[in-house]
């Protein structure tokens, strides 16, 4: 089982529309990790190619085990080459992430190479799994440019001097605000709730507004979340699949040493 065309679009949908989508980073190659995570419940994940060691064809596994949870896949890539974006989107990711741009012609270039003809210059073959290896629906090139959806960091200080142009991309989908990168990249602290960061983390969420994209930001805890669900950010991503299990396994060590 695979994403249909149809599905990968309604994820977009959902976040145009302001309905919260929840996911978390997953950095672990295991199915059944990814099984819990779409048991459980999360609308995606974010498959973290930038920080850990996965290779695409543990990825491309990943995401037919979320597939099979109706569980969307956004891919983290290691950088924004036209090989990277292409393996990616031909595995049959719902789309992709990409960290630490500096420029506006950085977006364009990874919107071009994420699109087909034309309004890009993704490289077309039927003979993967996007496109059913060959069983190809006569709209699936149209299909696979409105579903796919498009997501860059703003985690640079080049990025967040140029996110007002940044978010005037045509064909970009998501401005993804990392806080911890941002705050080191600005000489901030990473408090983004009545913190340093605050004002600069709203900058961002209104050039959003103003351009019709979809802010995304990255949650920790309870206070960030509801944040987020206030200032109608509807990306959320919810630590990582590590830090979820490491917090679980530290209660249970706390709760021991206590008895």
């Amino acid at each position: 089982m695979m994403l249909n065309e149809n599905v990968k679009r309604s994820f977009k949908k959902r976040l145009e529309n302001g309905q919260p989508q929840l996911g978390t980073f997953v950095k672990i190659n295991s199915p059944e990790m990814i099984e819990l995570l779409g048991m459980a419940g999360l609308d995606f994940i974010i498959i973290d190619m930038e920080h850990t060691t996965l290779a695409f064809h543990q990825v491309e596994q990943m995401v037919r085990v979320a597939d099979l949870h109706q569980m969307s896949t956004i891919i983290r890539l290691p950088d924004s080459s036209r090989s990277s974006i292409l393996r990616a989107l031909d595995l049959g990711a719902t789309g992709i992430q990409v960290p630490q741009i500096e420029h506006v012609d950085e977006v364009k270039e990874i919107v071009d190479k994420s699109k087909y003809h034309p309004q890009g210059s993704r490289g077309l073959t039927f003979a993967h799994r996007a496109a059913k290896f060959g069983n190809t629906p006569s709209n699936y090139l149209e299909e696979e440019n409105l579903a796919t959806t498009i997501a860059v960091h703003i985690e640079t200080v080049g990025a967040f001097e140029n996110v007002e142009k940044i978010c005037e991309v045509e064909g970009l989908d998501v401005v993804f605000i990392g806080p911890l990168d941002l705050s080191v990249s600005l000489e901030l602290d990473a408090n983004y709730l009545d913190g340093s960061l605050a004002d600069p983390v709203m900058k961002i969420v209104d050039a959003c507004r103003e351009n019709n994209k979809i802010p995304g930001i990255a949650v920790s805890n309870e206070e960030q979340y509801k944040f987020a669900i206030k200032k109608g950010i509807p990306y959320i991503v919810w630590s990582s699949d590590v830090a979820l299990f490491k917090q679980a396994i530290d209660s249970v060590i706390r709760l021991a040493k206590q008895n």
